[in-house]
């Protein structure tokens, strides 16, 4: 156990342990479309035909998604900090075998080890920074989570061309070695982290509870904003009633005061976003369509791909500025517009094979990659923990993130079948998915910017409509300043207080 680390210290911490995990999700998107087309790496894997190599490169989705299975089931039980503690120890196994591969089904079994543990790990990671992290600059805080998922896409890339020509297997196995320090780190920085408030209040742990308010408050333990802080998770926990273990069923029912099933789909929804959109038909093959279907070298290939997915860590960055000021419901719908008419313009530069057209295609690309990181991505890792209600936050989030990497196993495998098959006219499925983005946010779509997560659930409790995007008060975006949201918090302690004074006389 570390140093015990408090206030902006302990933040700081809890957002580097984050990002350094979400930058190794970055970095095995990104891995695979750089070493793919190695002369030494399809020899290893006995220079598979496009099915085959869509398959031992989606299968990591799916080694993903069991591990939002395994969260589902065990998560909420070990805690948020355990669960990635466990998360990071699966990566660095899968990926030191991984690493030691020499056939193709060793490598296909191995990415679904090291994707067990990256599935596990985004499931807890979200529900860790949502239960920690201040209400009024949430969302700005996650956007960091977002761009270091973009950086470690660009260092991929980057290394993956800075191996390009050795003259051995080093070509492709120090990239794919590079995943253990990722999760290395994590582990090392999980010394320092707490459990959060909420999953210890939940558990009956009430004073761990009010200890690590306090620490990340930087108060005492006795202080008005600790205890009003606590009383609101303690009330929102009665509110729930029922103290067992939430099942399937109760997950997706609609039958409970908070709404269940219609969060679990709210939270799905930016998840799906996210893969629907056919980021990741770039960000897994854009190397491979850039020298294969475009005609350019392997090198340049590469280069091409490494400054594309620089500038889209770039780009990942603006969020921070306006997220919590506009709301996540126009961040997405803006992105989502902007992300439909890239890939239409792709798609129909693609048409015609010549040069200019080339170029104006890996043009829109890169304009994809900016629209793209500038609303979706930062809202789809963030969205689901904190529309889900704490019961069931855990099972409903790692529903969301099963969603999210099938959804890429699907997106991942057919992408190489549908260019070898309708070339071009394979971006005109995302254009089309990308614009219909915007309606479903616009009727169904909560805003969470400026809440806490107990006025989340309230929303649910106050307004139970499908069409929530449609009422005034559920796409309200709320402005609190660090002095309101401390006020709010001392009110209900010394009313909590005070209550407790009336109750022993």
């Amino acid at each position: 156990m570390g140093p015990e680390l408090r206030g902006k210290s302990l933040i700081l911490i809890i957002l580097l342990c984050s990002g350094v995990n979400f930058m190794l999700v970055g970095y095995d998107q990104g891995l695979f479309g750089g070493i793919l087309a190695g002369v030494r790496f399809q020899n290893m894997l006995g220079n598979p035909g496009p099915t085959m190599s869509g398959l031992v490169t989606a299968i990591y989705d799916i080694g993903c998604a069991l591990g939002a299975v395994a969260a589902f089931i065990w998560g909420e039980k070990i805690g948020r900090k355990k669960s990635i503690i466990l998360a990071n120890f699966i990566v660095v196994v899968g990926a030191a075998i991984q690493t030691a591969s020499f056939s193709y089904w060793q490598m296909f079994a191995t990415r679904i080890i090291t994707g067990v543990g990256v599935g596990f790990s985004t499931v807890a990671v979200p529900i860790l920074q949502s239960e920690t992290l201040p209400a009024r600059n949430r969302g700005a805080l996650l956007v960091i989570q977002s761009a270091l998922i973009i950086i470690g896409v660009a260092i991929a890339s980057w290394l993956c061309f800075a191996t390009l020509h050795a003259n051995n297997s080093l070509q492709w196995r120090f990239p794919v070695a590079c995943q253990i320090l990722f999760s290395l780190i994590v582990l090392v920085l999980c010394l320092f982290i707490p459990e959060t408030p909420r999953w210890l209040a939940k558990h009956g742990r009430k004073d761990e509870a009010r200890h690590n308010i306090g620490r990340l408050l930087d108060l005492p333990e006795t202080d008005e904003e600790v205890e009003g802080q606590l009383a609101e998770i303690m009330d929102n926990i009665a509110a729930e009633h029922n103290q067992e273990e939430p099942t399937w069923s109760e997950v997706f029912s609609n039958a409970t005061k908070a709404r269940n099933l219609q969060r679990v789909v709210l939270g799905m929804g930016p998840y799906m976003m996210n893969q629907w959109s056919g980021v990741n038909a770039l960000c897994y093959y854009l190397a491979y369509i850039l020298q294969n279907y475009l005609g350019y070298s392997q090198s340049m290939s590469l280069i091409l791909a490494s400054v594309a997915f620089t500038q889209y860590a770039v780009f990942s960055w603006p969020p921070y500025f306006y997220i919590d000021k506009i709301g996540r419901r126009w961040t997405v719908m803006g992105s989502s517009a902007g992300c439909a008419i890239c890939m239409a313009v792709i798609a129909g530069c693609l048409l015609k094979n010549d040069f200019s057209m080339a170029a104006a295609a890996v043009a829109f690309m890169f304009l994809f990659l900016d629209c793209f990181t500038l609303g979706i991505l930062p809202v789809s890792w963030s969205y689901s923990a904190e529309i889900q209600p704490l019961r069931v936050r855990n099972k409903s989030t790692a529903v969301g993130v099963f969603s999210h990497w099938m959804s890429n196993f699907v997106v991942v495998m057919v992408t190489p079948i549908g260019l070898n098959n309708i070339g071009g006219n394979y971006f005109w499925i995302w254009a089309i998915v990308c614009a219909s983005f915007v309606p479903l946010t616009y009727f169904f779509g909560v805003e969470s910017a400026g809440r806490t997560l107990e006025q989340i659930d309230q929303l649910f409790h106050d307004h139970p409509t499908v069409f929530m995007g449609t009422n005034p008060e559920a796409k309200r975006v709320l402005y609190q300043s660090k002095d309101d949201e401390e006020q709010r918090y001392r009110d209900i302690g010394e009313k909590r207080l005070s209550i407790s004074h009336v109750e022993e006389k």
